[in-house]
């Protein structure tokens, strides 16, 4: 029965693919095109160098935006710049309940340093705990609220090239340890002869 299953969903998968890149499909269909182009390409879905370290930048730049969307966005920008999608998605999890104790404080901060520069900053102070009226949390959302997107989209366009370079350095230096490690090892000659 499982068996079945799996060659049942096999077969599926293959004919949604058949369907999605059948070339009077492509030839008439801008969007379809399009689709197909950025979402059915195999280097989106199989890691390589570049689009394993491209995945991470925009997972990282998407993780820092404390939106709602994270995980559509990391979607539709890996698709765009045509990086591996897996690892944008999964990157979009690093900003969690847990993190974000550590993440809302630094962008807010980040933002409210930037903004200095450019226009005037919010008086009242950041709120250490929630207030118990939604009314009092909407004023100081709508408040603190630019300032921390500012700050996000800051500390994203920071990160995004630290991330995909320390990302393509990894990934080179393990490949090269990999390649290192499968080389034929040569016999050492005995000294005794």
């Amino acid at each position: 029965m499982v068996d079945f299953a799996k060659g049942y969903f096999r077969r599926s998968v293959f004919k949604t693919y058949r369907f999605f890149k059948h070339p009077r499909k492509l030839k008439t269909r801008p969007v379809m095109r399009w689709f197909a182009r950025h979402f059915l390409d195999k280097r989106v879905w199989r890691p390589t160098q570049h689009t394993f370290a491209g995945g991470m930048a925009v997972g990282t730049f998407v993780t820092l935006q404390l939106l709602p969307i994270q995980m559509p966005s990391a979607v539709i920008l890996a698709a765009v710049f045509r990086v591996n999608i897996p690892i944008a998605i999964a990157m979009c999890w690093v900003s969690n309940p847990v993190t974000m104790a550590a993440l809302i404080p630094l962008e807010y901060n980040v933002g409210k340093w930037a903004l200095a520069f450019l226009t005037e900053v919010p008086s009242t102070p950041f709120p250490t705990k929630f207030p118990e009226h939604v009314a009092e949390m909407w004023l100081a959302l709508r408040e603190h609220a630019p300032v921390m997107l500012f700050g996000g989209v800051i500390l994203g366009a920071v990160l995004v090239p630290v991330s995909y370079v320390l990302t393509y350095l990894i990934w080179g230096a393990i490949d090269q340890w990999n390649k290192y490690r499968k080389q034929p090892t040569l016999p050492l000659k005995d000294l005794n002869s």
